[in-house]
């Protein structure tokens, strides 16, 4: 999980990547990249 705090995945609303049962994946989530364009592009990562 990319949170660093219980707080701090509440607040950005983290997806779950990984789904686990009785030791087995059952599904995953691909990591997905935020970019704003105004004048030029930029990267977000929602971090303080």
């Amino acid at each position: 999980m990319p949170a660093q705090s219980g707080y701090d995945a509440l607040r950005r609303q983290v997806p779950v990547y990984y789904s686990i049962r009785k030791g087995n994946v059952i599904s995953h989530t691909t990591l997905s990249k935020t970019t704003v364009t105004l004048e030029k592009e930029v990267v977000v990562d929602f971090q303080k």
